[in-house]
This record gives C-alpha cells, sequence and structure tokens, in this order.
C-alpha cells in the first residue's frame, strides 16, 4: 500500500523554526516559537521525525548523476547540474548540494526530542534514525566537497556556525562513528521501505568505507546484510503477455528452456522497479512517490527517460553510446562494438540495414531491459511499439538512445507531466552483493564467495555464470565486478561515485558520440574536479572556506 508520510510537512510554526533557504546558516528566522509549546506528545515526536525524512539523503533525482560521467548524458541544463559537470565548466558559481537544511531539522531533533513523552526505546530509534539521516548528508557533503563545516548542535546564531571547515577524514570518521552508534537502535524490518533499518545503515556505512578503500569493513557489513533475508526479485512464473516482445530475432535460443529463462529474466529485471513490484524481497529502501500526485510528490522518472514520441517524455537523461557498449555479450564475455563509422554507415540515417541490428544480437539480458535502441521492441509501452530515434525532434534524444530502465509503462508520462507511479530504489540487494564482491576481491583476492555473489546477480537475469578459470586472478575480477556493477547499477546514480573512487575519470569522461557519429557533448576532465568547489556565495558568508577552496584548485 503506498503511504505518504515521508512526505507531510511539519506544523507551519514549526516550519518557521527549522526550515529555511539555502543561506539558513547566515540568517535568525523571523518567526520563532517556544520549544516548550511542542514536543508535548509521541505525535509531535512523528511529526517532526517525518519532517527530517524530507531531507533523505537520495531521490529519483539521483538519475541525473549519472550523467555526471560516462553513463548517461543529460541534455537540459536547467534541469540539473549534469550538463555543466561533465563538460568539465566547474566552478563557484555553481551550487551542486551544498546545503544544510537537513542537518539543521535534524540537530534541532536531536537537541529537542529528549522532551519529548515518547517511550524511550521508541525514542532512542527515532534519534538512531535521525543520527543515520545526518550522517548520511555529512557524508553526501563530504564525498563531493571535501572539507566542509561540521556543525552537530542547533544554533540560531550565524557567528555560531561561520567556522573552519573540518578535514574530509575527520568528517568521514564522525560519519562512520554516527552510524555505529546508531545501528543498535534501529529496527531489524522498519513498518515501511522508506524508513532507516538496520540493513540500511549498515549499507550506508558499507558505502562509506567502499569509497574510503577500507575494504574488509565493507565487506564484513555486506556479509551482515547478506544473513538478514533479503534476496534478488525474481519472476518464477510467465504469463501469455511476458511473450508478446518476441526477441527471437535478437537471441538465437538454444532450446526452449533457454527462451523460458531468457524471459524471466528479463521481466525480473525490467519489473523490479515497477509499482506492481514495490517493496520486494530485494528492496531494503527506497524514496516513495504518491501515484495521484502530479509533479509535487510523484517520481518523474518517465518523463525524464521516455521521448516525446514514446509516453510524452523529455528525453532529460539517456544513455551514452559508451553505456550501450558496458552490456556484456550473452555468453558473459565482454562485447566488441563496432567501429563509429561503421555504425553510422548502417545506421544510415534510420534507414538502417539488417546489419545495423546485429550491434544487438546476443547481449546481456539487460540490455533489452534497460535501454531503448532503435529497433527495441516493447509492447508493455504500446501495443506494437518499435523505438526509432526522430534525431532532431523536441524533447528526443541526441544519444540515439533512451533508457527504459526504471519507467514503468502502467502510466506513462502524459505529455510532459512529472508524473509517475513507482518508488525509486536506494538501496536493493543487487548493490549489497556487488560491495561484498569488490571489497573481498580488493581487499584478499578471488575466491568462491566472491563468484557465488556474482553468479546470483547473473543468474537472476538468465546470464551464465563467471568461468572461474577464465577469471582467475584479482585483476581479472576487478574489471569484472566494476563492469558488472556499472551494468546492474545504471541509472540509479553511482557510476560518479565510482569513477572518482577507482580513479579512472580522466579515461571515461571524453566526448561523447550519437548513433551517426555527431558529436553530442564536448567533455573535459580536470584532477581537481574529483572535489567541487563551494558555491561563492557560501564562501562569501563564510570567509573560513577560502583557503579550503583555494587549496581544492578553485
Amino acid at each position: 500500500m503506498k503511504i505518504s508520510h515521508i512526505y507531510k510537512c511539519l506544523p507551519i510554526a514549526l516550519l518557521s523554526l527549522v526550515g529555511c533557504s539555502d543561506d539558513f546558516l547566515d540568517r535568525v528566522p523571523q518567526d520563532e516559537i517556544a520549544s516548550e509549546t511542542f514536543w508535548k506528545s509521541e505525535k509531535d515526536t512523528e511529526l517532526a521525525l517525518n519532517g527530517c525524512y524530507g531531507f533523505v539523503g537520495a531521490s529519483v533525482y539521483d538519475a541525473y548523476v549519472d550523467a555526471y560521467a560516462d553513463n548517461s548524458y543529460a541534455q537540459y541544463p536547467w534541469e540539473s547540474n549534469a550538463t555543466i559537470v561533465s563538460s568539465g565548466d566547474i566552478n563557484s558559481t555553481m551550487n551542486d548540494g551544498y546545503n544544510y537544511e537537513g542537518i539543521r531539522r535534524f540537530n534541532y531533533f536531536l537537541d529537542n526530542v529528549d522532551k519529548s513523552p515518547t517511550p524511550e526505546a521508541l525514542k532512542n530509534q527515532y534519534k538512531s534514525e535521525v543520527r543515520v539521516l545526518r550522517a548520511w548528508s555529512y557524508y553526501n557533503l563530504s564525498k563531493k566537497f571535501g572539507a566542509v563545516p561540521l556543525i552537530t548542535g542547533f544554533t540560531l546564531n550565524p557567528s555560531d556556525v561561520i567556522i573552519p571547515p573540518t578535514p574530509e577524514t575527520q568528517v568521514m570518521q564522525f560519519v562512520k562513528d554516527e552510524l555505529e552508534a546508531a545501528i543498535p537502535h534501529l529496527a531489524d524490518q522498519p513498518q515501511y521501505k522508506s524508513r532507516i533499518g538496520k540493513a540500511a545503515a549498515k549499507i550506508l556505512k558499507a558505502r562509506v568505507h567502499l569509497f574510503n578503500k577500507e575494504w574488509d569493513e565493507a565487506a564484513l557489513l555486506a556479509q551482515e546484510v547478506m544473513g538478514m533475508g533479503y534476496q534478488l526479485f525474481q519472476v518464477t512464473n510467465l504469463t501469455t503477455e511476458d511473450f508478446i516482445d518476441d526477441y527471437s530475432s535478437f537471441i538465437d535460443f538454444v532450446d526452449e528452456e533457454d527462451r523460458i529463462n531468457f524471459y524471466k529474466g528479463l521481466r525480473s529485471y525490467e519489473t523490479l522497479f515497477w509499482e506492481v513490484n514495490e517493496g520486494n524481497s530485494e528492496v531494503i529502501m527506497e524514496a516513495e512517490y504518491i501515484p495521484e500526485s502530479d509533479w509535487v510528490y510523484s517520481s518523474g522518472i518517465n518523463t525524464l527517460h521516455l521521448a516525446d514520441n514514446a509516453g510524452g517524455g523529455w528525453s532529460s537523461i539517456t544513455p551514452t553510446q559508451s553505456m550501450v557498449n558496458s552490456y556484456w555479450n550473452r555468453n558473459g564475455e565482454s562485447f566488441t562494438p563496432p567501429s563509429v563509422t561503421d555504425r553510422a554507415s548502417a545506421y544510415n540515417n534510420g534507414n538502417y540495414s539488417p546489419a545495423y541490428l546485429n550491434e544487438f544480437k546476443n547481449r546481456d539480458t539487460r540490455l533489452y531491459a534497460s535501454i531503448l535502441y532503435p529497433g527495441a521492441l516493447w509492447n508493455s509501452l504500446e501495443p506494437g511499439y518499435v523505438f526509432s530515434w526522430n534525431k532532431g525532434g523536441s524533447n528526443i534524444s541526441k544519444t540515439g538512445y533512451n533508457y527504459r530502465k526504471l519507467v514503468d509503462p502502467s502510466e506513462s508520462a502524459q505529455s510532459g507531466k512529472w508524473k509517475g507511479p513507482q518508488n525509486f530504489p536506494i538501496i536493493r540487494y543487487a548493490e549489497v552483493l556487488l560491495i561484498y564482491a569488490e571489497a573481498k576481491n580488493e581487499n584478499s583476492g578471488p575466491d568462491a564467495t566472491i563468484y557465488d555473489a556474482l553468479d546470483l546477480i547473473r543468474n537472476r537475469v538468465g546470464m551464465p555464470v563467471i568461468d572461474r578459470n577464465l577469471i582467475n586472478n584479482q585483476d581479472q575480477l576487478r574489471d569484472l565486478i566494476r563492469n558488472e556493477r556499472r551494468i546492474e547499477l545504471a541509472g540509479e546514480g553511482y557510476r560518479w561515485d565510482d569513477i572518482r573512487r577507482w580513479n579512472i575519470e580522466e579515461q571515461v569522461m571524453t566526448d561523447i558520440y550519437s548513433i551517426d557519429n555527431d558529436l553530442t557533448q564536448e567533455r573535459r576532465w580536470e584532477p581537481k574536479f574529483s572535489r567541487f568547489p563551494y558555491p561563492q556565495v557560501a564562501v562569501d558568508r563564510n570567509p573560513n572556506l577560502k583557503d579550503a577552496q583555494s587549496a581544492k584548485g578553485y
């Protein structure tokens, strides 16, 4: 059942105390209420907690983050900073989330919740959830900006927060300590999957360790969650409708069993993200949206991913050729793409020959579930639908591809409305397996448990298991894990962090071209881009940031 508890607003009076704009650190609210007029009931505490969840550290907008990197291209600079970041126009006129509004809300809650008559055990759970939310916010800030002011108490005095930034290592340690302290008090199974429980906090902590190359700690946390009862979502029974898309021209099925396994894998991965399967066994945490709502509380992923001529979307975020090339062959081996000139020739301005479609034959099941390429079938969106690229049209992809992944075709974008019925995945079990595989391999090299974790992900989509004789050393397995992570988590907002922590930005942040080999976007990378500048307005208000800004090269 869809709920809306996260998005309920606090009473207007409370919002006047804790709500603020980007420059809140330098402003005293004009309207204040005494804390003693609030915190009088358990309901007050719940309302305050719900207000904190309005600043959870992930949302559907994370889909844009893959366009900071080489997975995607975001064509509209007024929608996000992705176009600016990926083109290398990063400077202090940009503000990419340097905002303490949520942290201020969390500090207010933690400083005042003990006034509430809420039972102690439940109060400790609520405090732990908010400590996780605050740690998550500081992690997001520090991995992006490096050193940031570490403020852990609510204040109304602007001079109290005009302080020097805390070094990144210390902020990261604070984040890990807060998460460690919070975990014992969290619910084993939260009432809603949009709330933080033990598993979510452990994986958030594992992400921090992974980002900081603390392999042993990341592997141990992932392993703990692997024992908590989550499992990959899988479709076990197919209906006649599941076979409407005839893939016999794209897949050389060995036999009927092979065909059935392919369709089970396709539908498992595709429908994992649909509203009908929300809250399934793979979901550890999700951002929740309301299907009946236009714009305000709705997921807009359908609008961002679909094209105007297919569901009324904007083609805001589209796959790059590099993303398409990354999907394995169906035998589990790397795909060797044609030359850009051969592809453009075969495509022939949309009058493509059968040779063009050879590029999409016998590929990873997730390619068909994730990418709309010229010739792709999708009867669930529209009976008889075959994707075509109408280059140059309004709200049409500039790369020649659109995303199919994360789109729920039960409700199209409805002529540009920001409306969709599905929630957005924040943490799912596939990520847990990938964290374990990467951290374990980096810590101690290949072992059977790593292959087993990766094979679960491949088996779910009907792909063959890893050849353990062929991929048999740490370097080979590292390359495989990285590409498996790229494919499995495509479009979910992980890639920007991944290329930075792997130090491969310079290799992958290259110009992108369309199917017909036209330049789509020039991209530029400088080493200093691994950490963003503070927005100049923040430096002006807090001169203590100036030296740190210079140290980052801005």
